[in-house]
């Protein structure tokens, strides 16, 4: 399985952003700083980004392309049970000598605590359990994903494209939110030797700094930096 964490308690969710077409929301870790969480339209389907995420044990974002095959059968299904808190399997494949599944497993790992993942299990009676990819997030948190999905969904039609290939997505430097093409990015010029590129909106307005200040979480060196850097010249 992946790697076993000390659990710590989560502090109440952080900033949320969302329009007709995607949703956003942020949770505020007490000892792992922000926890992001991303849906948004793709084509005739759904992208889910979990930033940060353990891929393959290691820390990083984690991208899901989830196609419309049925007239939106399956992801209202998803969004119906993130908004009620119920377990819930999809996009089953079958390997060789293995299966692979997403799944949702509410209060995993613990109470209050909600994960999606990829789970690999290989064929016989000793066969391993493998987490490929999963994300912990509030269960709060994950409830206003599904709603948010749930108002996507509708949204989604036969004209439009496929969205075969995953969207371009860059993480806002001040915060490692996923930014795509679609959503609110901005240059600072003048903050400092260097532009920042690439911050998402709340970075750019300060808010971000001020809800890290008050949830009293950590932060990251790097992102300390831009986002002190971002409130200077907003000075």
């Amino acid at each position: 399985m992946g790697r076993q964490k000390q659990r710590k308690p989560r502090r109440p969710r952080g900033t949320r952003d969302q329009s007709a077409t995607e949703w956003f929301g942020t949770a505020f870790h007490s000892t792992e700083g922000m926890h992001h969480l991303d849906v948004r339209q793709s084509g005739n389907g759904i992208l889910i980004t979990c930033s940060p995420a353990e891929v393959d044990g290691v820390p990083a974002a984690w991208t899901l392309r989830l196609r419309n095959d049925d007239g939106g059968q399956g992801l209202n299904d998803l969004s119906a049970a993130l908004a009620a808190g119920q377990p819930h399997i999809f996009g089953v494949e079958e390997g060789s000598g293995c299966k692979s599944v997403h799944a949702f497993m509410p209060d995993h790992p613990e109470e209050g605590v909600g994960t999606l993942a990829r789970v690999r299990t290989e064929e016989g009676p000793g066969g391993d359990v493998v987490f490929e990819r999963s994300a912990e997030r509030p269960m709060g948190l994950w409830a206003e994903a599904g709603e948010g999905l749930r108002r996507i969904v509708p949204l989604l039609g036969p004209d439009a494209p496929p969205a075969d290939e995953l969207a371009d997505c860059r993480l806002c430097p001040g915060c490692y939110r996923p930014v795509y093409e679609s959503s609110s990015s901005h240059t600072l010029i003048g903050a400092g030797p260097l532009p920042v590129i690439g911050l998402c909106r709340l970075c750019a307005e300060g808010t971000t700094l001020c809800s890290l200040r008050q949830a009293e979480v950590p932060i990251d060196p790097r992102q300390r930096a831009v986002l002190e850097t971002v409130a200077a010249a907003m000075a």
